[in-house]
């Protein structure tokens, strides 16, 4: 029925066809006043569905069509930006090419609306800027939007409304789609014809040299897209693979996984013309190897908080399938393959802070901790890291940034392969510190915000005017691309205002949101904690208001969410598991003792005595945090053990009062009493009764 093979080049209108069908649906639920299902269907149409019979719904094809129109024109101009060269003449090749696409795009959608772009039309239509697409798209929103309040107010006016909406996004996507086959015609022509005057390999060289900052490029802008229209960072995924048949699959215990791309929009134009015009087929290859690649990178960069290494053993155009395999952590430089390896590592480079906050795991002061990590030393503890694996190292404090040679150990961490943050008050953040941040490889910067109220605020840091210089910090932070979260610990004074804080944490750009439940270590033992009820209701709650928000929401500290979110039906593919510390997860001090967590302080090593790999693999602690088997009392038998596991920090400290009346952390020391015993905070009586590890 088309010139172009339809399951490669046009699930884009399979889509429309099956999303047309749900409109008559709509129209029909509303002759029968049936308003509510009315309302489901049209959210199906243009917000997609989930599932087996995944569809991104209009706004995800909207944007993925614009967002492909930018790939496929920026590949065409950085490379002849390159090479220095002048567009070749392709005009007649690309005329026919796309005139055959014009005549599938127009069979296709006869039925669904009134075709209207010819070759001239594609070809001097101009290309939308961020603003324009965000503008586009918000403007539709906003007649889908009307749509559904006439659907609530039980219009009969609506079914009009519906017909006239769904035409409007409809007439977008298929311009956008038609764009972006143009485009890629052109791409292909264009390559084509480069590598017939300039050679194959001085043609791929240029590619290589450009393939990276190309996809980080084209990614920025399909995410600044996405965000500002209301779509949440991890939406981008699915926005990008939205015209495409894909397998998808992540191993938590291996910490790997691949994705298989059984169709390609790409390769169906490409196959068409090396069916019909004799183009090379070796000239789609460099897309496949190089192009395509770094898009992929940069987007699975974009929205994995690990660090990650990317291949491609099957290309599209030798195979016939599109196939990436991904490795979570992964790091030349270790000879072993066991299943628990750090992603997340935290290095407390100094006790030193410029604050008094109540609630203080690490007791800072105004002055270092005798026998800190030198800078030498620092860099030897990141090559160790890198001989176990290649984590996300977050450098914190006390505050790190006080720190002389903080910005050079980022430099060293980033250069060595290790996804670097930074654990920050956000005092002293400003626009200059924000840059430098940015230049040394910093990935992200957590930032404490605990009140809306700023005297609020400043009163449980400790120092005046510390609200204002945390939200100033997340604003310059955003300015210069550098991914935030913010945190906020909560405490009686808080409890009823996190709403208003992730509303606060959404205004100045933010896009991460950690909850941390207070672990009675440190300075923290002085506050009274909320109670266990009140601990598994706000983490109930914060969940059940994430649809207000753009905002990726996680509780720390507080296991039990992994068994909240799964009762919740929430999409748990974003976490491993509620505890990771021992599994995948640590904590450095600054004089380089080994910790489980922060707040768990029993001493595993040092690593002036002995190497990280050693202390991460040898330790009959960390051994014993990795077997859920070891768990006693409820967690022991809890059906969620796997998931969950218990903060081992709270029951190690309030099960035992490991914790001085002074309220001081202790330094470090040997284990003294059992982190292993039930999480005394978690108010789940597990389904299965035993008697065994109690």
């Amino acid at each position: 029925m088309t010139n172009f093979d339809e399951r490669h080049c046009h699930k884009w209108a399979q889509l429309l066809t099956k999303r047309k069908a749900k409109l008559n649906q709509a129209i029909d639920a509303v002759e029968r006043q049936e308003f509510d299902s009315a309302i489901k269907i049209c959210k199906q149409i243009f917000n997609g569905t989930k599932g087996e019979q995944t569809d991104p719904g209009m706004i995800g094809s909207l944007l993925y069509h614009m967002a492909m129109v930018t790939k496929m024109e920026t590949e065409t101009q950085i490379l002849l930006k390159e090479l220095n060269v002048p567009l070749p003449n392709i005009s007649t090749f690309l005329n026919k090419i796309y005139t055959d696409f014009y005549e599938d795009a127009k069979e296709l959608t006869k039925d669904i609306t009134k075709f209207t772009y010819d070759t001239n039309i594609i070809a001097n239509t101009k290309h939308l800027d961020s603003n324009e697409k965000i503008s586009l798209v918000n403007k539709l929103k906003q007649s889908q939007k009307s749509v559904e309040e006439q659907l609530i107010n039980k219009n009969h006016k609506a079914k009009q409304a519906i017909e006239k909406v769904f035409d409007d996004w409809t007439k977008q996507i298929i311009l956008m789609r038609s764009i972006q086959e143009y485009e890629t015609i052109k791409g292909l022509l264009v390559l084509s014809e480069l590598v017939k005057i300039h050679g194959f390999d001085t043609v791929e060289t240029a590619m290589v040299r450009v393939k990276n900052t190309f996809g980080q490029k084209t990614v920025n802008i399909a995410l600044d897209v996405t965000l500002k229209v209301g779509m949440r960072r991890e939406n981008l995924q699915s926005v990008m693979l939205a015209d495409h048949f894909i397998k998808m699959a992540m191993n938590g215990s291996t910490l790997d996984g691949k994705m298989e791309f059984l169709n390609c929009p790409i390769h169906g134009g490409h196959h068409y013309a090396q069916e019909k015009y004799d183009i090379d087929p070796k000239v789609s290859t460099l897309f496949c190897n190089h192009f395509c690649f770094a898009h992929a990178k940069a987007m699975l960069d974009t929205v994995l908080p690990f660090p990650f290494t990317l291949w491609q053993p099957k290309l599209m155009t030798k195979d016939g399938v599109c196939e990436y395999y991904l490795k979570l952590a992964y790091s030349p430089e270790a000879k072993t393959t066991e299943r628990f390896v750090p992603l997340v590592i935290s290095y407390n480079v100094t006790r030193e802070c410029n604050m008094k906050c109540s609630h203080c795991y690490i007791n800072a002061t105004e002055e270092k901790l005798e026998g800190e990590l030198t800078t030498k030393e620092a860099k030897n503890v990141i090559d160790q890291i890198y001989q176990v694996s290649s984590p996300l190292l977050i450098l914190s404090g006390g505050e790190p940034l006080l720190r002389a040679d903080i910005f050079e150990l980022i430099k060293y961490g980033s250069k060595k392969g290790l996804k670097m943050g930074l654990g920050s008050n956000g005092y002293l953040i400003d626009d200059k510190i924000a840059k430098k941040l940015k230049e040394a490889g910093i990935s992200t910067v957590s930032v404490s915000i605990d009140s809306n109220i700023p005297a609020q605020h400043d009163e449980f840091r400790g120092v005046k005017g510390a609200w204002e210089r945390a939200v100033n910090a997340c604003k310059v932070l955003r300015k210069h691309g550098v991914l935030v979260q913010v945190n906020t610990t909560l405490t009686h004074d808080n409890y009823d205002q996190i709403d208003d804080i992730m509303t606060l944490t959404e205004s100045v750009g933010v896009e991460n949101f950690h909850l941390f439940f207070l672990v009675p270590t440190g300075r923290g033992v002085k506050l009274t904690d909320i109670s266990p009820q009140k601990y598994e209701d706000m983490i109930t709650n914060t969940f059940a208001k994430v649809h207000k928000h753009r905002l990726n929401v996680r509780p720390s500290c507080a296991p039990q969410f992994m068994r909240i979110a799964q009762n919740m039906g929430l999409d748990m593919r974003q976490w491993i598991r509620g505890c990771i510390a021992g599994l995948h997860y640590c904590r450095i001090y600054p004089n380089g003792d080994i910790t489980p967590c922060p707040y768990l302080p029993i001493k595993l090593g040092n690593l002036r005595e002995q190497t990280f790999k050693e202390i991460w693999f040898n330790s009959p602690i960390f051994n014993n945090l990795r077997n859920p088997e070891c768990l006693k009392g409820k967690c022991g038998i809890c059906e969620y053990k796997i998931v969950c596991g218990g903060c081992r920090a709270r029951a190690y400290g309030l099960s035992n009062d490991f914790i001085d009346h002074c309220g001081d952390l202790h330094v470090p020391t040997e284990q003294s009493k059992d982190y292993l015993t039930e999480d005394p905070w978690c108010i789940y009586e597990p389904k299965k009764k035993s008697t065994k590890n109690v």
